[in-house]
């Protein structure tokens, strides 16, 4: 009996129809190419050339990268579903862009060589991670990984997004293929280990802070809409861990601000997280299991707890309480705007927990929104209940469109204390001026 051979046809075009006929096409002459123990068979046609190019880089870039792929029979023709053509281990259509053939390309020879020693679904997470890193910004393919990535980590699984892309972080190519050496998660956690990693669970949390708040900061393009969605109500701040994952546990805002405690966690770390209305930016937290964190929500648009969980016994128990006039309470303030300056003058009755005022000059865009222009620092006085005066004056008011006072906590979040307007202009819904 012959030996069958398995081809692996990759689809990076796009079929537009399908007839019930198709016209004989004249041969097109194919010509070799070997390097690394990889064999080539190319079109003589201007794409699949393209398509040669991008993915002979590819490879350079992996045989530098100590990648041992193997051999490997690719083809690289107009038509990938054609049945007579011979044989191969990987087969390119010509149509799609060239970076994301070669991010195929890569992905498929990377798990040509982890699949010796991990289980296939591993093996695959782990060539689509490295593919997608060593990837073109912006490249179909690796768009749609990021948004996969962010949409699965959304949804509290952590294993298949933070840990990979922790490992990458970690080690690069090594740790990849190391944690592929042994059994999912083990060997990836003694893939850490052995590169001085000592608290996984908390450096996955880390990733899974910036993934879901700012995909930006882990060099992500995409624009993902699970990243930074308001989380939904929570059933509680008591959560359990079955398997190893990440909840996030919405905090209540009808209170001017509150103090989380950790009562109990085991296996089990989390985050303060807030999203500011005006700009959209976040801050993020560490919880603290000996203290209090208290979390200012004037001018948020949302806050939550981002907990994450080793199963099957993590747990993480925390309390809520409402606080009033944190982390200040102001008597008066002033705000006069001459032609070409502006000043702030101000008055605390009490203050609590400061490391200082903050005044931003803000202005709006084409499309009626609002930027900050500039930040000021002012300093404070101790804490206490006696009554302390400040002042900001701002000598150049051009493009100016308001400003806000905002009240910096010792946890490092931003308190709105109020918004002061410019000549007419307009403040986003729900922010009103001076309150």
């Amino acid at each position: 009996m012959r030996n069958m051979r398995i081809t692996r046809v990759v689809v990076v075009g796009t079929v537009c129809a399908l007839a019930l006929s198709v016209p004989a096409r004249a041969a097109i002459a194919v010509s070799s190419y070997g390097r690394g123990g990889v064999v080539f068979e190319v079109e003589a046609t201007p794409g699949a050339q393209a398509t040669l190019a991008a993915c002979s880089q590819a490879l350079d870039l992996l045989l530098q990268r100590g990648w041992q792929p193997g051999t490997a029979h690719v083809r690289i023709q107009h038509d990938p579903y054609d049945a007579t053509s011979p044989a191969a281990d990987v087969v390119l259509g010509t149509a799609a862009d060239t970076d994301d053939s070669a991010f195929e390309f890569t992905a498929e020879l990377v798990e040509r060589q982890l699949g010796r020693t991990a289980d296939p679904a591993v093996a695959a997470l782990l060539a689509r991670t490295v593919a997608a890193n060593l990837s073109a910004p912006g490249c179909t393919r690796r768009t749609n990984w990021e948004r996969s990535w962010v949409a699965r980590l959304a949804s509290g699984d952590l294993l298949t997004t933070a840990l990979p892309e922790l490992l990458w972080r970690t080690g690069g190519d090594g740790a990849v293929r190391a944690a592929a050496q042994g059994s999912w998660p083990e060997a990836a956690y003694a893939a850490l280990a052995a590169r001085g990693v000592e608290h996984p669970l908390r450096r996955m949390g880390e990733v899974a802070v910036a993934g879901l708040v700012n995909p930006g900061a882990l060099g992500f393009h995409a624009l993902c809409a699970a990243a930074g969605a308001p989380p939904a109500p929570a059933q509680g701040l008591d959560v359990s861990f079955t398997e190893t994952g990440l909840r996030l546990l919405a905090l209540p805002g009808d209170a001017a601000a509150v103090a989380v405690q950790t009562l109990a966690t085991g296996r089990a770390t989390g985050w303060v997280v807030v999203k500011y209305a005006l700009t959209g930016s976040f801050d993020a937290v560490p919880l603290n299991p000996a203290a209090e964190v208290n979390v200012p929500l004037r001018g948020v648009e949302w806050a939550a707890v981002v907990a994450v969980g080793e199963g099957p016994d993590g747990r993480l128990a925390l309390n809520c309480r409402p606080l009033a006039d944190y982390p200040v309470r102001v008597n008066r303030w002033d705000f006069l705007a001459g032609e070409d300056n502006a000043s702030l003058a101000w008055e605390t009755q009490r203050q609590e927990g400061l490391k200082g005022f903050v005044v931003e000059a803000l202005r709006t865009d084409a499309r009626g929104g609002w930027s900050v222009m500039r930040r000021t620092m002012v300093p404070v006085a101790a804490d206490g209940e006696n009554s302390f005066g400040y002042t900001f004056v701002d000598g150049d008011t051009k493009g100016v469109g308001g400003y806000r006072l905002l009240a910096l906590t010792a946890d490092g979040f931003l308190a709105e204390v109020g918004m002061f307007p410019l000549h007419a202009e307009p403040w986003p819904a729900g922010e009103p001026a001076a309150r």
